[in-house]
């Protein structure tokens, strides 16, 4: 297994590392990829050192990349990894234990190009905004991903985490550095590629579990709810010849169609129920839609808070009230968020590979 952790802007990663060693994977390497142009040599756009060897299963190695980008550091990091498994880890995520070999596992069909793990929230300071992201993390991972996982539909492998072969990658030629959304692009090609060949599967396993940090500000949130607009945006066009297309099967006819109705659309339609409810106040229907709305919201929560616990109606219980908490507080925080994500879609074509 070779791990690859690009850094950038982060002192210490610390904690990601141990993640991994904890992980008690053999012959795993570890390759922190830097894009710091002031510890390569003169003339030279890629330099390697060994730091240390963590243990006697463990090698630790640093690669400085004088290209700027995550895609340009990860494919660096897939050229120089001297096994055939990849682990994609952002800096700033913890493994929980054996959540490697929960995603390894599956490589045993040789027919699994990629698995995804299960994102969860690092709450630390457990304040609204972050309860409200754990709240929007659980919904996506514990209904959304596992729905689309038993279609055969995966559209998405988080950037932050996520497990590939690989030949595979290099078969399709790396990350695409041409876009901000990159880890949607790859899988896309990768689905493309396999509905193609012999079959290929995509995988997502929520029994591998990685811990993430959000955003604690709500500047930064919306700033990568922008970003992740433009990401989505960008890989829709790119692939649009797959949006509601039979010959994928559901991932046309679901996945894709759901990204672009709900997903990208979704803010364009924000938009114009509010002014029609500004407009038309007093209307019962518009009225009613919302509160449908909201309960609807409230339903999605309480099923995903239920898998999280492992169906255990005792702790559901006891999470009931922050759960009513959290759904109104993320219906309000849905306003700037679709701001966000229009101001997105407007800005696309001159703001597109702005991180």
């Amino acid at each position: 297994m070779s791990v690859l952790i690009p850094l950038t802007g982060f002192k210490t990663i610390d904690d990601t590392i141990e993640s991994v060693v904890r992980q008690g994977c053999s012959e795993c390497e570890i390759l922190i990829l830097r894009n710091d142009i002031k510890s390569l040599p003169q003339g030279t756009d890629v330099a390697e050192k060994n730091v240390s060897y963590l243990d006697s299963d463990y090698l630790l190695r640093e690669i400085f990349i004088r290209e700027k980008g995550k895609g340009n550091a990860l494919n660096e990091g897939i050229l120089r990894a001297k096994n055939n498994l990849v682990c994609v880890l952002d800096a700033d995520c913890i493994l929980k234990e054996n959540a490697l070999s929960q995603a390894v596992r599956h490589f045993e069909n040789e027919a699994v190009v990629a698995v995804g793990g299960r994102l969860v929230v690092i709450n630390e300071n457990s304040s609204a905004l972050e309860r409200i992201q754990c709240c929007e993390y659980m919904k996506t991972f514990q209904t959304a991903r596992r729905i689309f996982a038993k279609l055969n539909a995966q559209c998405l492998i988080s950037g932050a985490f996520g497990v590939f072969r690989k030949s595979s990658l290099l078969e399709m030629g790396g990350y695409d550095t041409d876009t901000v959304g990159e880890d949607m692009e790859l899988v896309l090609r990768l689905q493309d590629g396999g509905y193609h060949k012999s079959g290929n599967q995509i995988v997502y396993d929520p029994t591998a579990v990685c811990y993430t940090r959000v955003p604690h500000s709500l500047k930064r949130l919306l700033h990568q709810r922008d970003r992740w607009q433009r990401g989505l945006m960008d890989c829709l066009i790119k692939h649009q010849n797959m949006i509601a297309n039979p010959r994928y099967g559901m991932l046309g006819l679901a996945a894709m169609s759901y990204q672009l109705v709900v997903e990208l659309l979704g803010s364009v339609f924000w938009g114009v129920y509010a002014c029609l409810l500004m407009w038309e106040k007093s209307s019962p229907f518009l009225s009613m839609a919302f509160v449908g709305y909201v309960m609807a919201q409230f339903g999605l929560t309480v099923i995903s808070a239920h898998i999280d616990v492992d169906k255990n109606m005792r702790r559901l219980l006891k999470w009931l009230p922050k759960l009513i908490l959290t759904t109104i507080e993320e219906m309000l925080l849905q306003i700037l968020i679709n701001v966000a994500r229009s101001i997105g879609m407007i800005t696309f074509y001159w703001r597109r590979l702005v991180w």
